[in-house]
């Protein structure tokens, strides 16, 4: 079963480096959510799948997100955790103001149910999560 606190530190790390500027999905993610009129949008971080759905990728886009998938899984490799102990991991990308993101959420699901998130603003600072109440 991984770790809380390895699983914590590599949400961190994936959200904090998904809005610098070492992240190379920007602005190519930003131009299409904007040409689609998408206010946020899924990446997944174990394979090449978008949510909404993406046709038609740049060829900028799709290296950028796999660079991205690739930092996520060294981060992964240096908290000494293993891709096959995750259910899924994505991370959710919110375009408030343009191109750039003013927000990304990394969601890491283990395979015991147990779900890590991180959110951080435009500038890497941590926000909250609030749930919408039932």
């Amino acid at each position: 079963m991984p770790s809380t606190k390895r699983l914590r530190s590599v949400t961190h790390s994936t959200a904090h480096h998904s809005v610098s500027g070492l992240c190379y999905v920007h602005p190519h993610l930003g131009s299409v959510c904007k040409e689609h009129g998408f206010r946020d949008i899924s990446v997944n971080l174990l394979a090449p799948v978008f949510k909404p759905e993406l046709k038609d990728i740049s060829r900028e886009l799709e290296l950028s997100t796999s660079a991205l998938r690739e930092f996520f899984c060294g981060v992964l490799e240096s908290e000494q955790m293993n891709i096959a102990e995750l259910n899924s991991a994505e991370i959710i990308f919110f375009f408030h103001k343009g191109r750039w993101p003013s927000a990304s959420l990394v969601r890491v699901i283990t395979n015991e149910n147990k779900e890590i998130e991180c959110c951080v603003d435009s500038s890497g600072r941590r926000g909250e999560i609030l749930q919408a109440s039932s």
